[in-house]
Formats: structure tokens, C-alpha cells, sequence
């Protein structure tokens, strides 16, 4: 069984075939041109199912693939669950911690870089009067094949509890990594040597490989 990762982010896609061993995982662009599907959703799952679908529909041949989408993010609990499912564009969001925290602010568009929004998420903290707050990373996992000729729509929620903290930034590290610190650790998410086994990602991508194990 192929399985199509409806994402061309590098990082990710590492990510996955590490966890997804047993099976073959492509981008979506050996298949397909590029394509951007707008996030239109108010939750991770209605985002990911978007991605998935948009990537299955322009498949030429679907019987023995299946595709794979993700929409993940962090909550932060003093921001209300933001960043959210802007995690991504969380530092184009103009607004001051408190308008945010009440969700008074104007839907970002554009993706941001991870140090920018790592930035502002600690100016948000900082406008808050606090140097921490209890945080999840949070992954949903849409998950689009046919069986027995029948479309089949699967989704797969992990979450990664822990805080997030002041911190040095490393320009290396992936997303909100160097800000967050897991549950029962000491250490930032990017400088744990077993993060593919706690992260929010491998949790959903566990639970997704028990059912594709059914079908393969």
C-alpha cells in the first residue's frame, strides 16, 4: 500500500515515513502538480479532511492509494487554545495577547516562519504578565482510501500535553519545538532524542497505522 502525504514539507514527510515504516510514503507531488488548499475550517480535523479530499479527488488512480493529510497546531491555555489552527500564521496576526485570547482579530492568511511566530508567541506572554502557560500540541490525522470500492474517511487525534516556557530559540528546530516542554520532562521538545515517540504526530500516526495494518 502507497500512502500519499497530502504535503510537500519536507520535515513532515521525514517524519512520517520514520513512524510509517512499513509502508511506502510518497509526497503528493510525484503526483500532482502543487496545489494549495485554503484552510477554511474552524477545527484541526475539518482542516485536515479538506487537505486529504482536495489531494484524493485529483488522483488519477486511487484503488491502491490512500492519502494522508495533517492540520496541527499549538493551544496554549493563556491564549484561550491560540494559536490553534493559526499556528502556522500566528505571527501575521497583528492583534495584542488579549484581543487574541478573546478571539477579537482578523483571520491571518499567510504562513509565517517558525522563529517569527515563536517570537510572537512570547511577546503575547509577555503582554500577559506570565512566563509560562500550560499547553497541547495537537495533531489530526485525515485519512481518505477506498475499501471494497467504498470511499472510506478516517480521522486520528493526538495530543501532546506539557507547558510552554521561556526559552533561547534554536533556528534549527521545527515549529513551536523550542518553546515547549512535554509532560513529565525537563527539556524543550527539540532537544529530546525520542521525540517521534511522544510528539503529538506519532500519537495520531499510531492509531492510523493500527487501521491501515487491517487493510494492508
Amino acid at each position: 500500500m502507497t500512502i500519499i502525504f497530502a504535503s510537500n514539507n519536507a520535515k513532515k514527510l521525514q517524519e512520517l515515513r520514520a513512524i510509517l515504516s512499513e509502508f511506502e510514503v510518497q509526497s503528493y507531488r510525484v503526483f500532482l502538480e502543487p496545489l494549495e488548499v485554503v484552510e477554511t475550517g474552524a477545527s484541526f480535523s475539518e482542516n485536515a479532511h479538506l487537505k486529504a479530499r482536495a489531494i484524493y479527488d485529483r488522483l488519477p488512480h486511487k484503488n491502491d492509494l490512500c492519502v494522508l493529510a495533517d492540520d496541527s497546531g499549538l493551544c496554549v491555555d493563556a491564549l484561550n487554545g491560540m494559536p490553534g489552527i493559526f499556528s502556522a500564521r500566528f505571527a501575521n496576526i497583528s492583534e495584542n495577547a488579549h484581543q487574541i485570547a478573546q478571539g477579537h482579530f482578523a483571520t491571518p492568511q499567510k504562513d509565517s516562519e517558525d522563529t517569527s511566530n515563536n517570537l510572537k508567541l512570547l511577546a503575547c506572554l509577555k503582554e500577559l504578565g506570565i512566563s509560562q502557560s500550560k499547553a497541547s500540541f495537537v495533531c489530526v490525522m485525515a485519512l481518505c482510501m477506498r475499501v471494497g470500492g467504498v470511499l472510506q474517511e478516517k480521522s486520528f487525534r493526538g495530543e501532546c500535553k506539557g507547558k510552554i516556557c521561556q526559552a533561547p530559540l534554536n533556528p534549527k528546530a521545527f515549529g513551536y519545538d523550542p518553546l515547549f516542554i512535554p509532560k513529565g520532562h525537563t527539556l524543550t521538545m527539540d532537544q529530546i532524542p525520542e521525540k517521534n515517540t511522544l510528539s503529538h504526530r506519532f500519537l495520531a500516526l499510531q492509531q492510523c497505522k493500527e487501521f491501515l495494518k487491517l487493510y494492508s
